[in-house]
């Protein structure tokens, strides 16, 4: 009894601090934020290898505009958010095409899939395919975000048919796509 007249009369201390000012360093429960919020420069920045360029907050990708800046002498030279991807080896997607090559020529889907590339990257200069084997009858194909997997998939499914699988794990940021066309 004596026990609980003690803990009653006890207050807990006034803290005038907030839970976000204390733990300001969230990268060990966001890895993916270390690497989107690199970049902290006033005014425009290009990337010095693929050719892609920040205004307003916004990575692009259009090569006359990436020209009209590098002549600038404002202009931050870095890398941007892809690029950074694909240096440090962090891939959201994962396609693997097995097909018999002798029905359809290997270099129209190798195109397409380059198309595919080109197009989700006009919007987003992030999603890039970071590697391509070739290993007989399969390709496998990692791309730095999980969209591009899947829209590469997708139009393999639509122009040729066949079997199409999409996978996201669970509880993370990576889509498996498997296309199969027998």
């Amino acid at each position: 009894m004596t026990f609980a007249s003690r803990n009653r009369s006890r207050k807990p201390p006034v803290v005038d601090q907030h839970r976000a000012a204390a733990q300001a360093d969230l990268s060990w429960r966001f890895p993916d934020r270390q690497y989107a919020e690199r970049l902290d420069v006033p005014g425009p920045a290009i990337c010095s290898r693929c050719h892609s360029y920040l205004e307003t907050d916004h990575w692009r990708y259009d090569e006359k505009r990436y020209l009209q800046l590098k002549g600038q002498s404002d202009v931050h030279v870095t890398l941007c958010p892809g690029c950074v991807r694909v240096e440090k080896r962090l891939y959201e997607g994962e396609v693997m095409v097995h097909h018999d090559w002798s029905a359809v020529d290997k270099q129209e889907v190798l195109n397409l899939i380059h198309h595919e590339e080109a197009r989700a990257r006009a919007t987003n200069p992030t999603a890039r395919i970071a590697l391509m084997e070739d290993r007989g009858d399969d390709l496998y194909i990692l791309t730095t975000t999980q969209f591009l997997a899947e829209r590469i998939g997708k139009e393999l499914h639509k122009a040729y048919r066949g079997t199409l699988k999409l996978m996201p794990l669970p509880r993370e940021r990576f889509t498996r796509v498997r296309w199969a066309r027998e």
